[in-house]
């Protein structure tokens, strides 16, 4: 039946969970593409569920999305105040080495003995942590997830050696005043990370820059732009896409909490930005990959 569930999943020894969002497509039957949607540090799944708005997409396009609970950020989190192991980032998920790659293949096949699941669709997003995680498992778990897409958060790990080329879009401003364009200390930078999965995928290595969209004076986009860059010439026909902002900060493009100058979901993150819609980018991506068929 059509609408949102909190699932509990018992996972090494505790109990964790996952908000599920079922569109109305489900009532045909028939096996439905998944997406993951993983919330940032600090946060939880339903403030997610808010923030990026996907469930209005899932209904509109006939997907069913995934909200799933981190652990604990540190040790003086406040209740519901969750993180992931995504692997530099972010908190006690990774001092403490929890798996939660495992955690969310968990998700993935609980997921699936409640409601159809078409496995070889399954796609992951996140905002900051959530779409490093996102990340992570397109390096960690390609085998399970046909492509990932992050938002305003770049690739936390050393290196990458993914067994398939994973198909993966990344949405990040330069002027991010949080997961900052040049990383910390000169690691993790956002094009370090590009070209991580750029050699992963086999691709050019001279990307394809679109026209870039600009965002017109007088107008709550005003001083802000967007340009897509894809890398193309992979393997298997596959992509790497980093969407270029200027002007917004640390946010989830198109999200109806971004407010009209500096207030968000949070303090502290700079300019929203309406010049596109993440979940409805995305989810273009996503439609154009699938998981090889098992032989």
């Amino acid at each position: 039946m059509a609408g949102s569930y909190v699932f509990e999943l018992p996972f090494h020894g505790a109990v964790r969970d996952y908000r599920l969002h079922v569109p109305p497509a489900a009532a045909d039957g028939k096996p439905l593409p998944l997406v993951l949607n993983l919330h940032g540090a600090t946060q939880n799944a339903i403030l997610e569920e808010g923030y990026s708005d996907m469930d209005a997409t899932s209904d509109q396009d006939g997907y069913l999305v995934a909200y799933p609970d981190g652990t604990t950020d540190t040790t003086d989190s406040p209740p519901d105040q969750y993180s992931w192991d995504a692997g530099a980032c972010c908190g006690l998920p990774v001092t403490d080495h929890v798996d939660d790659v495992g955690f969310l293949l968990d998700v993935i096949s609980d997921i699936a003995t409640r409601t159809p699941v078409n496995l070889r669709r399954v796609y992951v997003t996140g905002m900051s942590a959530g779409g490093m995680m996102a990340y992570t498992m397109a390096a960690e778990a390609p085998r399970h997830i046909a492509a990932v897409a992050s938002v305003s958060g770049q690739v936390e790990l050393p290196s990458i050696h993914p067994s398939r080329p994973v198909p993966t879009m990344e949405f990040h401003s330069v002027n991010d005043p949080i997961a900052k364009w040049d990383g910390v200390d000169g690691k993790y930078s956002v094009m370090d990370g590009i070209d991580k999965w750029v050699t992963a995928d086999g691709c050019a290595a001279k990307p394809h820059d679109a026209t870039t969209i600009v965002g017109a004076a007088g107008t709550t986009s005003s001083g802000e732009t967007a340009t897509r860059v894809a890398y193309t010439g992979c393997r298997d026909g596959r992509q790497v896409v980093l969407w270029r902002l200027t002007g917004s900060g640390h946010v989830w493009p198109g999200s109806p909490l971004l407010g009209t100058a500096t207030t968000h979901i949070l303090t502290g993150v700079g300019r929203g930005t309406t010049l596109v819609d993440a979940d409805q980018l995305m989810w273009r991506f996503f439609q154009r990959y699938s998981l090889p068929a098992t032989p």
